[in-house]
């Protein structure tokens, strides 16, 4: 016995925009991003197909278009800025390896194209590991499907002149809550900074700068785990923070 499986052209065309909205989510997002390539894949896929349903019942290529830019837009918008507070780590492990000396192992990211820091890439996939175990993932996917209830595969959007403020203030809330995360370290680091100032003051004959660079790296280590230990309530708060953020978003692009 066959089955068959029939599509008309509404569905075929909604299908194609509900991946195109949830593949450039997917590609804006740092927390998909991280994924290899056969996750991101899989990701646009399994949402796209979920959330498909038909659209554009006068097909017109112009009509098709535009669909698909809002799409990509509402995908971008939204994968950014639910994605902007997981730098926080990275930025926090990037001050730290600066501070330590370690920002001189700097390695090239094939993810991101870029060269990350030793902590830095570290902190971005351990909290990543988190977001995920903490559910992060589903509420992704909630976001991604309340952005087609409010605002259809179809669609239009107006874009609100505040959600560029909206934009600034996550970001300085990202970088505040990098520096709260990395302050155990950089204060075991500045201690030790001025612990090797006295010594060379008043032992100028000693080789300060041969043990200095070990020593930094060594208080580093030593207070990371302290930094580690606020991973956890910190992913939990950005759960919440997360779920306005993307109602914020949704009513800034006139949903």
């Amino acid at each position: 016995m066959s089955s068959t499986l029939l599509l008309d052209q509404q569905d075929l065309l909604g299908l194609v925009l509900s991946i195109s909205r949830v593949g450039a989510f997917a590609v804006a997002s740092p927390l998909i991003k991280v994924l290899p390539v056969p996750g991101r894949l899989a990701f646009t896929l399994a949402v796209g197909l979920a959330l498909a349903e038909p659209a554009l019942s006068e097909g017109a290529l112009s009509n098709f278009v535009a669909a698909t830019a809002v799409n990509v837009g509402v995908g971008v918008v939204l994968g950014f800025l639910t994605g902007v507070f997981i730098y926080a780590f990275t930025v926090a492990g990037a001050i730290i390896d600066l501070s330590s000396g370690l920002n001189a192992a700097q390695v090239f990211d094939p993810v991101t194209g870029m060269q990350n820091s030793v902590f830095g890439r570290g902190f971005n996939l351990m909290a990543i590991v988190l977001w995920f175990v903490v559910g992060g993932d589903r509420l992704m996917v909630e976001g991604l499907a309340a952005t087609v209830a409010t605002i259809p595969l179809d669609g239009t959007i107006t874009i609100s002149a505040g959600v560029a403020d909206y934009a600034v203030d996550l970001v300085a809330t990202m970088l505040q809550s990098a520096i709260e995360l990395a302050i155990p370290a950089l204060a075991a680091l500045f201690i030790t900074e001025v612990a090797f100032g006295v010594a060379a003051r008043f032992a100028p004959q000693a080789n300060v700068f041969s043990i200095g660079l070990p020593a930094r790296i060594i208080a580093a280590l030593a207070t990371i785990t302290l930094v580690i230990a606020a991973f956890p309530s910190v992913i939990s708060a950005n759960l919440d923070s997360t779920r306005a953020t993307i109602v914020t978003t949704i009513r800034a692009l006139g949903g």
